[in-house]
């Protein structure tokens, strides 16, 4: 993942950045969001936001802002009653005078503080930064080292040995391999239980601490030793590590119509899809009619990955455009012209879990005219985050863009409104007939027929009210789906309800600068959420 290399905002009069390591790290996260936040942000209310969270380490603290020599505030630091230090305070548009402010107020509070002085740096950074954070948006967060790690692997992939372990009664069992990785060719299989790493045992230790010791850099070696079911002995595997991404896409079949199940955007996702694309067209390309593109549950992830997935589908034009304060930021794309399938009639099934990523794929290929999207209204995280990374190994993720849709309204709070709304529906045969009824109807009550970049926002909350955001895979969704396939007459009408769009600016054109690379992450269901494989 490209990350961001800041450009320090900063003023004429900024001081540099401090030499203590404490003050050096906060005075850098004040920095990025002064460039890259989406909103102009006051540093005095950003730190003393971060300052205020000493009392939490310590409920002992207290934070006062006090008039001062020459009409200058005083931000004084007490403890137990008594005040430990007072500091004048810096000026407004100084990020490094907050953030060495704000080292010298940790540093004072691990003097006077037993408990404080007991805590690790991560413990405090993780505080002060939580405290700051919390005068932005509900998306943009801090990540400790350790956490940050964890997220860059889900993003890019890591160094392993292509593996998901389970634990039961304390033993890790293998629970997945990947194909093709070092555990498949090395003659691991499902089932083994690994009980030992480089020597050492893994009774006793945590699945986060096994799962750090298959990881590593690439293209080291692990021994690990696995009792096999069934037999007494254990077996010894060398295995050297390759990169691992974990899997985002999976297909099936249903007759003629591939469906594509995609969790998550990640590194590899685009390639993976087009993988298995490639595999149903030439299993029986005479026989592939359609595709289903199941985005229910889906929570985000990379916006380029986003971007390229909808461009497998769509022929010509925007697929989507994004505008924020930061130059970088503004930024419009377009279909490159290279579809495989450019005709395939596809459908594509949200729910009230979709969001951010897969809520662009499913509004370009709605907008297009190239899909009927199937489900209930999705998320509406319509902000694009990018990640900055920090001194200490951690990381800020910030919302630096909003997303419009190819017709021009904007993704967040509104989200995608199916063409065929199922929210209301159960799994029965009526739910089908009323599900048919709709799609045979001129104008599928209750979309509007107006477009949607002109819609006002009380337009938009009855939209969005006419079909609610459901949780969950309904069979109604496949069936509806399956049978919009199957009669290409009644797939034809459906599609062309909202009309294809021709342009949308947005500033800019071409993919992300080579400055950032957004991420769409901090939707529903964290990238951390699911099984942690080495």
């Amino acid at each position: 993942m490209f990350v961001v290399t800041a450009l320090l905002a900063g003023c004429a009069q900024q001081q540099p950045l401090p030499a203590d390591a404490t003050g050096r790290l906060f005075a850098r996260g004040l920095d990025e969001i002064a460039d890259l936040y989406i909103e102009p942000a006051s540093n005095r209310l950003l730190a003393l936001g971060g300052a205020h969270r000493l009392s939490i380490l310590d409920r002992g603290f207290t934070l006062a802002e006090n008039p001062g020599p020459q009409s200058r505030a005083e931000i004084a630091l007490g403890y137990g009653g008594r005040e430990v230090t007072a500091e004048p305070e810096p000026a407004e548009d100084d990020p490094h005078a907050w953030g060495a402010l704000l080292g010298r107020l940790v540093a004072s509070a691990r003097a006077v503080s037993p408990s404080v002085a007991e805590l690790s740096d991560d413990r405090i950074d993780t505080a002060i930064f939580n405290g700051i954070t919390a005068g932005l948006d509900r998306f943009s967060r801090y990540a400790s080292p350790e956490a940050a790690r964890d997220e860059r692997a889900l993003r890019d992939g890591f160094g392993g040995i292509g593996v998901t372990v389970e634990v039961s009664a304390g033993a890790f069992r293998v629970a997945s391999i990947t194909p093709g990785g070092p555990a498949e060719l090395g003659g691991i299989r499902l089932d083994d239980q690994i009980v030992a790493i480089d020597g050492e045992p893994t009774a006793g230790l945590a699945k986060t601490d096994v799962v750090r010791r298959l990881r590593g850099p690439i293209p080291s070696t692990v021994a690990i030793s696995v009792l096999r079911p069934g037999s007494a002995r254990t077996q010894d595997f060398r295995l050297r590590r390759t990169l691992i991404v974990m899997p985002s896409v999976s297909m099936s079949r249903a007759g003629d119509v591939a469906v594509f199940r995609v969790s998550s955007f990640n590194q590899n996702t685009t390639q993976q899809l087009l993988q298995y694309l490639a595999a149903a067209q030439g299993q029986a390309p005479s026989r592939l009619h359609g595709i289903v593109l199941d985005l229910r549950g889906d929570a985000g992830g990379l916006l380029d990955q986003a971007v390229s997935l909808a461009d497998v589908f769509i022929l010509g034009g925007p697929i989507a455009a994004t505008t924020g304060r930061h130059p970088a930021s503004r930024q419009l794309f377009e279909a490159s012209g290279d579809s495989p399938v450019p005709h395939m009639p596809i459908v594509v099934l949200i729910n009230g879990g979709s969001a951010s990523a897969s809520e662009i794929v499913a509004a370009a290929l709605q907008d297009a005219g190239r899909a009927v999207v199937v489900g209930s209204s999705s998320y509406g995280k319509g902000t694009v985050q990018t990640v900055a990374p920090l001194p200490n190994g951690g990381a800020l993720t910030l919302t630096w863009a909003v997303l419009l849709a190819p017709s021009g309204y904007p993704l967040n709070g509104h989200g995608v409104v199916p063409t065929m709304c199922t929210s209301d529906l159960g799994d029965d045969g009526q739910a089908l007939r009323i599900a048919l009824e709709r799609a045979g109807s001129v104008s599928l009550p209750p979309l509007t027929p107006r477009p949607r970049a002109s819609l006002s926002e009380a337009d938009w909350s009855q939209l969005r009210r006419s079909c609610p955001e459901r949780l969950g895979d309904h069979a109604i969704d496949m069936t509806v789906a399956e049978r919009l396939l199957a009669d290409p007459d009644l797939f034809s009408q459906a599609v062309h309800v909202i009309a294809p769009i021709a342009k949308l600016a947005a500033g800019g054109s071409g993919a992300a600068s080579a400055a950032a690379r957004p991420d769409l992450t901090g939707s529903p269901g964290s990238l951390l959420s699911g099984t942690h494989a080495p």
